[in-house]
């Protein structure tokens, strides 16, 4: 009477292991793939992200230019552009006359994109000529 029937306990012991085994891997492969399709979503989303502060940027060197040639510059200052914001410094650069260097740093979520614009502004007409406008790594 006080004996066990020692197969059916070796066979409930084995099945234990088993289920967990099958069950973590399930988990895990569920895991996984919500992890891919968290990152294939997120990587389209930081690039439009990026875009945005690139566009950002853009227009603090437009605001800047409209100031510059308004005589109305005071450097540094920043900007709001709906979510978004840039940050522009404007250089006056003393060997030549009229001519600025801008720099915006644009934002949009977590991402920054810099540009460096180089002008010259024709003081009799307040013409407006790029020398330079490119993008500085952050």
């Amino acid at each position: 009477m006080g004996k066990f029937n020692t197969n059916k306990n070796v066979f409930g012991i084995a099945v234990l292991p088993t289920i967990l085994l099958i069950g973590g891997l399930v988990v895990e492969i569920g895991i996984a793939g919500l992890f891919i399709s968290y990152f294939l979503n997120s990587s389209g989303f930081g690039v439009k992200i990026s875009e945005e502060a690139l566009s950002a940027a853009k227009s603090g060197i437009d605001d800047a230019i409209i100031k510059i040639i308004r005589n109305i510059v005071s450097s540094p200052y920043t900007i709001n552009i709906g979510n978004n914001s840039a940050q522009i410094s404007v250089i006056k650069d003393l060997p030549s006359v009229g001519k600025y260097e801008i720099t915006s740093l644009g934002s949009a979520g977590l991402k920054r994109r810099r540009l460096q614009a180089i002008i010259n502004v024709d003081n009799n007409s307040n013409e407006v000529k790029y020398e330079s406008l490119k993008e500085i790594s952050i």
